[in-house]
């Protein structure tokens, strides 16, 4: 029983990027892994059963974006999104975290396919001076 409590929890690398809800499915975890694009505390990893424990730091890049992860605790199951926020912690540098870009104007402007509407008639008529 002593030696249960004094063993390190730990969890293979995909099952923990899926239960934390990095990925949908584990299936896409073990790919991911097995593209040489995650770090576990500096050291680049294709494995997807290397086993990680509480205080290993997750480096990451997904679509050409850096996510650090530092692992704070090991979940017993795949819960809710806000439970997962518990098991570990986002470390990545301000400058590294994408800008959502201002899609304020984005979404003013719609492409139209077709015929114009009669307002739009009207205004292109008043544009021309054939009022």
């Amino acid at each position: 029983m002593i030696s249960n409590i004094l063993e390190k929890k730990t969890l293979r690398l995909d099952v923990y990027l899926y239960y934390i809800r990095i990925f949908k499915s584990r299936s896409l975890a073990t790919k991911f892994v097995s593209t040489n694009r995650l770090r576990i505390s500096g050291q680049v990893t294709q494995k997807p059963h290397k086993m990680i424990s509480i205080g290993d730091v997750l480096t990451m890049t997904i679509n050409d974006n850096i996510k650090i992860l530092k692992v704070l605790d090991i979940p017993n199951r795949r819960g809710p999104y806000s439970e997962s926020l518990n098991f570990y912690k986002e470390i990545t540098p301000i400058e590294n975290i994408p800008k959502k870009e201002n899609t304020k104007f984005q979404l003013n402007f719609v492409e139209r396919v077709g015929r114009p509407t009669k307002r739009e008639r009207r205004q292109t008529d008043r544009l021309m001076g054939r009022d």
